[in-house]
């Protein structure tokens, strides 16, 4: 499990700022505009990066910008199986627990199965199996 921060439009200088300031190694860092279906202006927006900080994951994205994250509530808790199925019966079993659907489960370029709940305890969940490469 890793949390995973989220910005609204700042997330490069999230990255540049925790990586000075923890002397983190920035394993993965990827812009919108390496999407598909990226825009003019996308290179400025954080698609996803993953830092190492003392030994510690943290993931980092800039939300999309239909969708403005709420200063205080920008932080979530990924979760990355091997496995479709037990990512779908974990999203499963959060939303019939008096969970809330965030985002449904689908496939993305990035994963065979990936989309964020909210528990009943208002823990926002990015459930995810890892793309096999």
């Amino acid at each position: 499990m890793n949390p995973y921060f989220m910005f609204n439009g700042n997330g490069i200088e999230a990255v540049e700022f925790y990586k000075d300031v923890f002397d983190a190694e920035v394993v993965e860092f990827k812009t919108y505009a390496e999407l598909p279906d990226a825009k003019e202006g996308d290179e400025s927006l954080l698609l996803h990066a993953n830092l190492t900080i003392a030994g510690n994951d943290i993931m980092l994205s800039d939300t999309d910008q239909e969708n403005p994250i709420e200063v205080g509530t920008n932080v979530s808790v990924a979760v990355v199986t091997d496995d479709a199925d037990q990512t779908s019966d974990m999203y499963r079993k959060i939303r019939e627990n008096d969970g809330e659907e965030v985002m449904p489960l689908h496939e993305t370029f990035f994963s065979p199965a990936y989309g964020k709940v909210k528990d009943k305890f208002g823990i926002e969940w990015q459930l995810a199996t890892a793309k096999n490469k």
